[in-house]
């Protein structure tokens, strides 16, 4: 062996997997490194980069849950990382992270009181923002590598009615000779074509983010698509998939439907990634907020996109407001409020004056992966709800600010969903209640 290689070449006994998926594990020269592609239990053998980052040379002792991956692409794609695992057993990795995490903040939970909702494990998002390099290329960006995109032939998280789509729209790109975006260069051109799909009705809707440019028909004319856009995006100095929406066929929206409610979705609005757990979310939303008997119902919806939650629990509660910032989300909750008893504003949280806190009995709050404002942490616990529905995609922050309320709320539910096969990331949804009703949860 290369004398060179071998000072950099490890042993070590993965032990767990941090928040990012990557292996944690202790080498035979007493450092530690972090390991892509491990599963806690096996020996492997990892080239040492920088830090503690590793790259897997080998596997020397493999797990029992270890799997042959799916997709071609696997390793080099930046889309999912856990494809070399059981399904069964990504799901019990969740739990004991989100386990660990609450330990941390001092709380000791059991596996039985962290349930975990399965997802379908492939074909379930509904968006995938999909990258043209500027050498045609399109795909995916390789994972640790901004500029480096995975040319796909295949994508298993998304339905394969949408990944047709998509590659027929890059089929009908390459053939009209359109320019592709080079930042380096100044060059203008094409730069995402962003597809989002309804899981339940099937509709599809596909956005071309570009620079200011025209964009023949040819490229989506008979293609069952519900609606197409063209985000414009005349910044040179950012490279997002999004822009200001221009309609150029099909209807404004693509449609969702969610516990029998549709919600309908435009271009630059968030809904829920994996509709499929979404439902089962709402579902679990819905059954606590019955539980609540002890005081009317009246509920405020903190940080609410589209109304998912708020307006699929209008008929067991008394009334309810949502707040949300995007202004065409509000729009929309609106629409699909009229003639209920949910009303909607448009204002950023942390700017609401805090005696509004003080008209509800319970409040549901699904922040952004940041968490919650500052300011919003301050005005709940100044007037505190009796019940709170705190949704996390991001469960790291999501106990951090749970942490802040636990010595005036008990703990007495707490749910995880999978929205996110084949990746670490989990859904997490807590009920806390205020300590003079409280029903502890057992731990």
């Amino acid at each position: 062996m290369n004398g060179e290689l071998s000072k950099t070449l490890r042993t070590a006994r993965i032990d767990r997997l941090d928040e990012k998926g990557l292996g944690i594990g202790a080498t035979e020269t007493g450092g530690t490194v972090a390991v892509p592609y491990v599963i806690p239990g096996e020996t492997v053998e990892a080239k040492k980069l920088r830090r503690r980052q590793s790259e897997l040379s080998r596997i020397l002792e493999a797990s029992p849950h270890r799997v042959e991956p799916s997709c071609r692409h696997f390793g080099r794609c930046g889309g999912c990382v856990w494809q070399h695992i059981d399904y069964s057993h990504q799901l019990r990795l969740k739990q004991d992270c989100i386990a660990r995490l609450w330990n941390e903040a001092g709380v000791e939970l059991a596996l039985s009181a962290i349930p975990i909702v399965p997802s379908p494990p492939f074909h379930y998002r509904n968006r995938m923002d999909f990258v043209w390099s500027y050498d045609g290329r399109f795909g995916l960006r390789e994972k640790g590598k901004w500029r480096f995109i995975v040319n796909l032939e295949e994508c298993r998280l998304l339905p394969p009615r949408a990944m047709e789509a998509a590659l027929e729209i890059n089929r009908r790109v390459q053939a009209a000779g359109l320019p592709f975006r080079d930042q380096q260069k100044g060059v203008a051109g094409l730069r995402y074509l962003v597809i989002r799909c309804g899981i339940f009705t099937t509709e599809v809707m596909a956005s071309f983010v570009t620079d200011p440019m025209q964009l023949p028909t040819s490229l989506w004319e008979g293609l069952q698509l519900a609606s197409v856009y063209q985000l414009v995006n005349d910044n040179s100095q950012n490279d997002l998939s999004s822009g200001v929406p221009v309609h150029l066929a099909g209807t404004p929206y693509y449609r969702e439907r969610i516990a029998g409610r549709i919600f309908p979705i435009a271009p630059e609005t968030f809904f829920q990634p994996n509709p499929a757990v979404a439902e089962k979310m709402v579902e679990y939303v819905r059954e606590q907020v019955a539980a609540i008997n002890d005081t009317p119902r009246r509920l405020l919806d903190l940080y609410c996109g589209l109304g998912l939650f708020s307006l699929s629990a209008s008929d067991i509660v008394e009334n309810a407001l949502g707040i949300e910032s995007h202004p065409q989300s509000i729009r929309l909750a609106q629409e699909s409020a009229a003639g209920t008893n949910i009303h909607y504003i448009c204002s950023e949280a942390e700017r609401l004056q805090p005696e509004i806190f003080d008209g509800f009995d319970a409040l549901i709050v699904d922040p952004p992966r940041a968490g919650m404002h500052p300011r919003v942490l301050e005005t709940i616990q100044r007037f505190p709800l009796r019940d709170i529905f705190y949704v996390s995609c991001n469960p790291k922050q999501g106990v951090k600010d749970l942490a802040q309320f636990l010595p005036q709320y008990s703990l007495v539910s707490m749910k995880l969903f999978d929205q996110f096969p084949q990746t670490p990331h989990v859904e997490m949804i807590v009920h806390l209640k205020k300590e003079q009703y409280k029903v502890l949860i057992k731990m």
